[in-house]
């Protein structure tokens, strides 16, 4: 080890560097480290690494929640240097350079990786609207927003009063950046055209989607040209697309956009992230969305050893605005930093500093409808689609068999409008654990859905 690592690393064994987060920056940063001569631990919450691009696929009926979910060890079980533990963090004491679980031990560490990712942000309003609209930030919300979804239309097609019937069959999607436009597309073709055959009571023809966006526009990161398609592509599926009107209140009634009162019973939340509360212990240079200010080399200033990636960082990139929360922008960060780390490690010279990138942009609308910048390239319609889901294949972690799977529920999705995952299974149906309890899949959402065929 030379002068770079920093002050009191422990000299006498290998270094140990904990990694908190197993998204793709966690990742990326553990593989690069993976000939380093260091002990790693790798923690997280949950078991399995997440594909978020396809959450909102799970939330459709489109696709299984595993086929976008990877076991973490069946991942890394190829890197003897390193120990994953499924557990939580609540706390970063720098002073004393130990992560505090909330059971267990504490980790003691040398080098510290932070890469929690984001989540939703209600904008102050999280107690109140939380319950009520869902985000898409977890597996568990995918899977709970599906299950509201079905579920309002099963209770349609049993009421009689009509008010309430139309309550049931709407769905307010709140958001217009890439996740709800492709959501809100992906509902409109799933209630009209694929529940429009199961059901008999109801026209499923007259089932209302509404996007509300606060902003001028649709994919506000995107040329207006692509924003200008996306809505007139939403708004040709009948979709009401709301621009330039925030919204002020959510209940369990639905959605107040103005002085407008929307009636729903599936409210979607797809706009706002914050940082996670862990990273919020790394104190004063937290920025005021949870995000962490860091230098050039993603480090905590005054703390060398602690590194802070993807989306949990603050850094800003070529055109003087914060870098997006891509997978991309993730996944080099990651690798940047296990290299540089592994440099210093073997007394080799530090990478050249990092440059962030302006990344390629790609956005979903529905069924072979997509946008997409690319290489500088502007690529609309069927061929942008198509980009967009060969380069997120591309990235999926799930390997072969995966990858097969998810193609051939796109491929029976643009033959036939199908979707697999369609059952309903509520948490009490399942059973109770031992001591009495209701089982892990409780753990998922109030609104655990399961599938129907």
């Amino acid at each position: 080890m030379n002068a770079q690592i920093p002050a009191g690393t422990n000299r006498t064994s290998r270094c140990r560097i904990v990694v908190i987060g197993a998204g793709f920056a966690g990742m990326a940063a553990v593989r690069a480290l993976s000939d380093s001569d260091a002990d790693i631990t790798l923690v997280d919450r949950n078991n399995h690494h997440l594909f978020q691009p396809f959450l909102f696929q799970v939330a459709t009926s489109i696709l299984e929640p595993a086929e976008i979910a990877t076991p973490i060890r069946s991942l890394l079980r190829e890197l003897p240097n390193v120990r994953v533990e499924m557990r939580e963090a609540t706390r970063i004491d720098l002073s004393r350079r130990a992560v505090v679980m909330n059971e267990g031990d504490d980790l003691a560490y040398d080098i510290l990786v932070v890469a929690t990712g984001a989540q939703t942000s209600y904008f102050g309003h999280e107690l109140e609207w939380s319950q009520h609209a869902l985000g898409l930030k977890s597996l568990g919300d995918a899977v709970a927003a599906r299950n509201r979804l079905l579920r309002a239309f099963e209770r349609a097609e049993l009421e009689p009063d009509p008010v309430k019937q139309a309550r049931d069959m709407t769905v307010v999607v709140v958001g217009g950046g890439p996740t709800g436009v492709a959501i809100t597309g992906t509902i409109s073709e799933f209630t009209r055209r694929t529940l429009a055959s199961d059901f008999r009571n109801i026209d499923l023809s007259k089932a209302r989607v509404v996007l509300i966006q606060s902003g001028p526009r649709l994919l506000p990161a995107f040329s207006e040209r692509h924003s200008a398609y996306a809505t007139r592509a939403l708004e040709d599926q009948g979709v009401e697309v709301k621009l330039g009107v925030p919204v002020t209140y959510v209940d369990a009634t639905g959605v107040v956009v103005g002085d407008e009162h929307i009636a729903a019973a599936t409210v979607l939340w797809c706009t706002g992230v914050q940082g996670v509360p862990l990273a919020r212990t790394l104190g004063a240079h937290v920025k005021p969305d949870g995000r962490v200010g860091v230098l050039h080399d993603f480090s905590v200033p005054e703390h060398p050893e602690c590194f802070v990636i993807g989306d949990a960082a603050y850094v800003i990139g070529p055109d003087g605005r914060p870098v997006p929360g891509l997978v991309s922008v993730a996944q080099d960060q990651g690798r940047y930093v296990g290299r540089l780390i592994a440099a210093r490690l073997a007394s080799a010279a530090d990478p050249k500093p990092y440059e962030a990138f302006a990344p390629s942009k790609l956005a979903t609308i529905s069924r072979h409808v997509g946008v997409a910048e690319f290489r500088g390239r502007s690529i609309i319609g069927s061929a942008a689609w198509l980009l967009w889901g060969l380069l997120h294949l591309r990235t999926l972690s799930g390997g072969g068999h995966a990858k097969l799977s998810i193609l051939g529920n796109w491929v029976r999705l643009l033959t036939t409008y199908r979707r697999s995952g369609r059952l309903i299974v509520e948490p009490s149906a399942l059973g109770k654990g031992r001591g009495g309890h209701a089982p892990a899949v409780k753990e998922i959402g109030e609104d655990t859905a399961i599938w129907r065929r």
